[in-house]
């Protein structure tokens, strides 16, 4: 287990690669177009759990079960993708259309969705890995794809085309790293493949739905705070909260290490030994929450240096945020482990109903406090949130350890 908490590892320390990206497209493009962008790949990011709807989850935990139905669940689950992928690219493009007027933002949004899309493929890839256990070529896979972003999003900036040529090389990456993936999957899985049956497809999307439901609710949680501050604040401090919020989202990549190599792990010791799942499910939780206290400290110390160095002086404004979000990361650490005892004990009605909770609070805070505090509204709106989904769940699955 050691060995693929390692790759596990390398797979979130590659969200390095990222914040590398939105440090240069903040750096290059200003506080304005950074906070369109910001509002694009957001309402992007939303809509992209509408294209897998908890078929990941469900294919990691099948898989595990029953390693030699891998093949055939990629296949199938690949076809189901067709359908919903087209809906929310769909939907997509009418709410882009619909909260913004410019253009040059509608324009980022249709890319940066296309995009989705083909990445929404490569995790359906990954939850086959996972579910295996073949956390090394799942490592490949996703820092692979990072990498590739990073060298095109890079050059694009560096040529000087802007918001347009940026959502571009967002789409030019992911198919090449969805490309390299299919070659990755023809040698070890048999190659990529869509099969239809209509008692498989109906038994995967039930048994996944609840699970779409909340990764859908847990989307617009995460990023619903970017969308409703580029269309009541300004694109400014949509960039600001954005810069505060991808470093508190990467520093939060570290408990989804633990959770990767934890869910199919549980969810194996469910079903045969339940006294070793209560066990590694609490050393889970105690070691998350103590590397939250260790991380949220020292981020919270050192805030304002951290954005001015990262992202340049104009950004000084959002170390605020960002400290409010510190706070939070005791909250999210233990969250991260608590999804993956709930999927591990078949308890994903329990994540939707926390998901739907948590929805509820953060929008409402947000209608009230993003017009008064903006940016640390939004910062406020999201712990308090996120302090409410962990008592829920704490609650939720305290008679199932």
């Amino acid at each position: 287990m050691f060995r693929n908490m390692a790759y596990a590892g390398v797979s979130a320390a590659s969200a390095g690669l990222l914040l590398i990206l939105f440090i240069a497209a903040g750096r290059t493009l200003g506080d304005v177009e950074f906070g369109k962008f910001s509002f694009a790949l957001a309402l992007g990011t939303i809509f992209e759990t509408l294209m897998d709807f908890g078929l990941h989850q469900v294919t990691i935990r099948a898989v595990a079960r029953d390693r030699s139905q891998a093949t055939a669940l990629l296949h199938h689950t690949l076809g189901i993708k067709l359908v919903w992928t087209t809906g929310a690219l769909v939907a997509l493009v009418a709410t882009a259309t619909i909260l913004r007027s410019e253009w040059d933002v509608r324009l980022a949004c249709y890319l940066l969705g296309g995009s989705l899309v083909l990445r929404s493929y490569m995790l359906t890839i990954r939850g086959v890995l996972q579910g295996l256990e073949r956390f090394g070529w799942d490592s490949f896979v996703v820092v692979t794809d990072r990498a590739i972003l990073l060298i095109v999003g890079v050059a694009a900036l560096a040529a000087g085309g802007g918001l347009r040529s940026l959502a571009m090389a967002f789409v030019v990456a992911r198919g090449v790293a969805l490309a390299l993936s299919a070659w990755m999957t023809h040698t070890h899985l048999g190659g990529l493949g869509l099969r239809f049956d209509r008692a498989i497809w109906r038994e995967l999307q039930t048994t996944a739905l609840p699970l779409g439901f909340f990764l859908v609710v847990l989307n617009l949680y995460s990023y619903v705070d970017a969308v409703m501050l580029g269309v009541m604040r300004t694109d400014v401090e949509t960039g600001l909260y954005t810069a505060a919020y991808r470093v508190y989202e990467g520093l939060s990549y570290a408990p989804s290490v633990i959770a990767a190599v934890l869910t199919p792990r549980l969810s194996a010791l469910f079903v045969s030994d339940r006294i070793r799942h209560r066990r590694l499910a609490l050393v889970g939780l105690a070691g998350s929450t103590a590397l939250a206290v260790a991380v949220g400290t020292v981020a919270y110390q050192f805030a304002t240096p951290l954005m001015t160095r990262l992202f340049g002086e104009d950004f000084a404004p959002a170390a605020a945020p960002f400290r409010i979000l510190c706070v939070g990361l005791g909250f999210v650490f233990a969250i991260w482990v608590l999804h993956a005892i709930a999927i591990s004990v078949n308890r994903e009605r329990l994540l939707l109903t926390t998901g739907i909770i948590g929805l509820v609070v953060n929008v409402g805070l947000n209608f009230y406090l993003i017009p008064h505090q903006g940016a640390s509204g939004a910062a406020l709106a999201t712990v308090a949130g996120e302090g409410v989904s962990l008592v829920v769940l704490v609650i939720g699955l305290w008679t199932h350890m």
